[in-house]
């Protein structure tokens, strides 16, 4: 599968397109078809050096959306679409990729009317969002992940 991985910490000019094998499901997890990943500063931190857990080479991307193909049991049917965050692109291999195995506990059923391309930018601004309109009592219906 294909795949924009971070090859050191020095900028943009780290990034390389390269193949890698597709990743296996394993137990507790996934497999996930990525349709749209998520850009976010915790990307650029990475790639400038200012993230030292952050070990390259490193497919980047901790945000995104997609399609189940296998593994994801009664919860989340293959052909399910999906948005996650969690330690994927900073720990571990993330969301700039074909494919992705992703922790079951990490997803989230995109709810109708949402596009993947913009369900793969909630995750992570939902949490601060609902954190500053809660307080005033504007809430917007909740997303499927309250948890989040």
């Amino acid at each position: 599968m294909r795949a924009m991985r971070a090859r050191g910490s020095n900028g943009y000019g780290d990034l390389e397109l390269v193949n890698l094998p597709k990743p296996e499901v394993s137990n507790g997890t996934v497999l996930v078809r990525m349709t749209a990943a998520g850009v976010t500063p915790l990307d650029h931190t990475i790639l400038s050096g200012q993230y030292p857990k952050a070990k390259a080479p490193l497919v980047l991307g901790n945000e995104g959306a997609g399609v189940v193909e296998e593994g994801g049991g009664t919860e989340f049917p293959a052909g399910s679409r999906v948005m996650f965050t969690g330690l994927c692109g900073v720990s571990e291999d993330g969301t700039y990729s074909e494919y992705l195995s992703v922790r079951k506990q990490d997803l989230c059923l995109i709810p109708e009317g949402i596009d993947d391309v913009s369900a793969a930018g909630i995750p992570v601004a939902w949490p601060p969002f609902w954190s500053r309109v809660a307080p005033l009592g504007q809430v917007p219906p909740l997303l499927p992940c309250a948890e989040w």
